[in-house]
């Protein structure tokens, strides 16, 4: 392995560890109800969006060249589950 590749999966561990911290952290506010449920919602919707860009970053490789087509499409289909999720919220 060159010290690139090295670089590379040393920062994909600690994106990978990060997320599992944010989940686990999530789960403990929730679990042990340590603030309040207003609060909590925002916080949560935080902690996700935190990961989404990090998975899109890390692990889906969103800023190289032939990811063009691929950033399309993540922004098609965001807006096609947002659209879903407004939807649901509205039933």
């Amino acid at each position: 392995m060159n010290k690139h590749t090295k670089k590379e999966i040393h920062k994909l561990f600690l994106s990978f560890i990060l997320m599992i911290l944010l989940t686990a952290l999530a789960f403990f506010l929730v679990l042990y109800h340590l603030i309040s449920p207003p609060f909590l919602i925002v916080l949560i919707t935080f902690f996700a969006l935190i990961q989404i860009l990090i998975q899109l970053d890390r692990f889906m490789d969103i800023r190289e060249k032939e990811g063009e087509y691929r950033l399309t499409s993540l922004i098609g289909g965001s807006f096609v589950a947002l659209l879903a999720i407004v939807f649901l919220m509205l039933l």
